[in-house]
């Protein structure tokens, strides 16, 4: 009799086990009842996202990651699809995967403009120049994708070097795109330990027929503002990879270009290298930025290389980028970003003014994001006890708020050190004056969303924290912020 009552209980607890197992993991896929906040850029911004080193057969669910920022433009800068191949047919077959996969197609949607080039896993040889034999039809194969009309330029002459021009006026950007394979010379081996090419001293990237473009394209150009794309960096020289600087009479060549059209506004975009930076260098008394934006389906995680251009920090995880042209009356301001894939998190960025000078970036991030900028109120707790906030009228579920000194700022960086430095924590949303994070329990992987609030008129931030699903909580949100609120108070 009692080994079949203690089979019971063993059978009730391992039934309870199993459902609070099976709760937990549907709490992972609850919409979180948290503060929702939409990104859209207010008409006087231009914004123009861009990536680059997608594998067609990989996921593609990032798409409305980038969508979310309502970009006016998408720019592919190279390795659009991976067709290393001389069979027009696979490449096709390749490029309508991509062109099909249901979130891009959504993506096309709501972009009203899409243009690219290509790098060399697109071209169809790998690190391929003006040897590939069938570059003429792989070409076709990509301004197909592209879309572009039978009637554009870029049809009728060699290559796929092509200008366009967003806006009017002084509300405008040119955004110029080179063709870096097919005209360029050969590759030549290395001659340093570590490097897949060497020098090509006399070689050239452009040709003749793209050079002389390019020159007109930059001279007196009317547009207020200049992107110029290429599929392989340009400023950066150490690494061993591919860059313009394996043909340095054609690097020098371009920043002397730059350097004496002084084109309004140019910043140079570059990918192919699955990781992202932003570069300076100055030609003269010239300044040149370049940002690097790949990839956006894989990355170089353990990237760790040197640059000595490099102004930000170097990054591997996979992302994309945002030029946020902000049109004043004094003239353009740019914000450009580089964004991580996974979650949406500001990884580098650079503020510009029309003089190239560095512009007021916080400022700028809230012209730009003012629609999900300084929110002023935080959801309220249900009635069930789940739940404890700083912002709600129930008194048990009432708690004090965290006050602070110094900047929003300050105070920001102070509690996402004492909050990173919890376990199973992880970081899903942040804007100005907002944090949300999610915390997974222990044992039962339940996900809790918590939320902080910076009011910094009144220099207080206030907290909401509470359970995705069940009823009563065992008091777990209660003393988590207890733990949280000691531990902000803890940090040097």
């Amino acid at each position: 009799m009692l080994k079949t009552s203690l089979k019971i209980v063993l059978a009730i607890v391992l039934a309870f086990v199993a459902f609070l197992f099976y709760t937990a993991g549907v709490s992972q896929d609850v919409r979180p009842d948290v503060l929702q906040m939409e990104h859209a850029a207010p008409p006087e911004v231009l914004t123009i996202a861009f990536g680059s080193c997608n594998r067609q057969k990989s996921p593609q669910d990032f798409w409305p990651t980038i969508g979310k920022h309502q970009p006016d433009v998408w720019l592919w800068l190279g390795d659009n699809v991976y067709s290393d191949t001389d069979d027009m047919g696979r490449m096709k077959a390749d490029y309508d995967q991509q062109k099909n996969a249901p979130e891009y197609t959504a993506f096309l949607r709501d972009v009203p403009q899409v243009f690219g080039i290509w790098d060399d896993h697109d071209y169809g040889l790998n690190d391929g120049g003006k040897e590939w034999t069938h570059k003429d039809k792989a070409k076709e194969q990509l301004l197909d994708f592209l879309d572009v009309p039978a009637g554009n330029p870029v049809r009728k002459h060699t290559g796929v070097y092509q200008s366009y021009t967003v806006g009017e006026g002084d509300r405008s950007v040119k955004i110029i795109l080179l063709d870096t394979r097919y005209f360029r010379d050969a590759v030549v081996p290395p001659t340093q330990k570590g490097h897949r090419y060497g020098k090509n001293e006399t070689g050239d990237i452009l040709g003749n027929e793209q050079w002389a473009w390019l020159e007109q394209e930059l001279t007196d150009s009317p547009a207020a503002a200049h992107v110029i794309a290429s599929s392989i960096q340009v400023l950066p020289q150490e690494h061993g990879y591919e860059k313009w600087e394996n043909f340095p009479s054609a690097r020098r060549r371009l920043l002397a270009l730059l350097a004496a059209t002084k084109p309004n506004m140019p910043l140079l975009l570059s990918g192919d290298r699955h990781l992202a930076e932003i570069s300076e260098v100055k030609e003269g008394n010239y300044p040149i930025y370049e940002v690097t934006a790949s990839g956006l389906t894989h990355s170089y995680e353990a990237a760790d290389e040197p640059n000595s251009h490099r102004i930000s920090s170097l990054i591997g995880v996979k992302n994309y980028g945002l030029l946020h042209y902000v049109w004043k009356t004094d003239g353009p301001e740019l914000l450009a970003e580089v964004r991580g894939i996974d979650d949406d998190k500001v990884l580098a960025s650079l503020s510009l003014k029309q003089d190239l000078m560095a512009a007021d970036k916080q400022a700028l991030n809230q012209l730009i994001y003012a629609n999900d900028q300084m929110p002023d109120q935080l959801k309220p707790c249900p009635q069930s006890p789940n739940c404890v906030s700083t912002q709600t009228d129930q008194a048990d579920k009432k708690r004090a708020p965290i006050a602070y000194t110094g900047s929003l700022a300050e105070a920001k960086a102070r509690l996402k050190k004492a909050v990173d430095g919890m376990k199973r924590t992880r970081l899903k949303t942040e804007s100005e004056n907002y944090l949300h994070y999610t915390f997974k329990t222990w044992p039962i992987p339940f996900i809790d969303d918590v939320e902080f609030l910076f009011d910094e008129e009144a220099k207080l931030i206030h907290y909401r924290s509470a359970s995705r699903v069940g009823h009563s909580d065992l008091g777990t949100n209660s003393k988590r912020m207890a733990k949280v609120v000691a531990a902000y108070e803890g940090v040097d």
